[in-house]
């Protein structure tokens, strides 16, 4: 949970600078980083998504009355991140459109309020709940929600998504992400997944390690 937490904190932080360096008009530097930023909200979107379905409830029923307020509170988070979400896919809409400076603009603050939300929600989520779902919830609970969150990445992005992960991800985190994969892929996903990620950041971020 905390490589997830740890790279869409920076992809989400470096956002709105990727966006503000597209050239106006620049429509092709204005798709690929609004390509980008559909994956991370899709990413962000799913995450949510399965801690909502499938961790929150559970530890509800197992937490005593005195803690659950913090649950209440990590779900008015995910309220507040979804219409963020909102925001900032509109912004997109608009900007991939027409690559103006304007619309650039406008999405840059969306994504800024974006983060400042997720950076708050995540910070609690790890000081307050993460600690309470380890105590409470079974392993095989724990690795539903990871299946859930890797079933909804397309196949397409596995390899960037995962390069993702690994750019500041423990290795022994990542180990075990591969765990109940195929022998070859423990073996090729390590190597190829960060070159996949250090093109992505090239396109989007103009540097292979930003």
């Amino acid at each position: 949970m905390i490589v997830v937490h740890t790279a869409m904190l920076r992809e989400f932080r470096l956002a709105p600078a990727a966006v503000r360096r597209v050239a106006d008009g620049d429509r092709k530097q204005a798709a690929t980083v609004e390509r980008h930023l559909a994956l991370l909200c899709d990413l962000l979107h799913h995450h949510h998504t399965g801690e909502d379905e499938l961790l929150w409830p559970p530890l509800r029923e197992r937490l005593p009355a005195s803690v659950v307020q913090r649950l209440d509170a990590a779900e008015d988070q995910h309220a507040a991140i979804d219409a963020a979400l909102d925001r900032v896919a509109d912004a997109r809409r608009d900007f991939r459109a027409t690559a103006t400076g304007q619309d650039g603009a406008v999405l840059a603050e969306a994504l800024e309020q974006l983060h400042v939300l997720l950076a708050e929600h995540l910070d609690a989520e790890e000081r307050t709940l993460l600690p309470l779902a380890a105590a409470h919830l079974t392993e095989a609970e724990w690795r539903a929600v990871g299946a859930a969150g890797a079933a909804s990445v397309p196949k397409s992005a596995l390899l960037l998504v995962f390069g993702m992960f690994a750019y500041e991800g423990d290795p022994a985190v990542l180990r075990d992400m591969l765990r109940e994969a195929p022998p070859p892929a423990r073996v090729l996903v390590p190597r190829l997944a960060p070159r996949a990620y250090r093109r992505r950041a090239r396109q989007v971020h103009g540097t292979a390690h930003p």
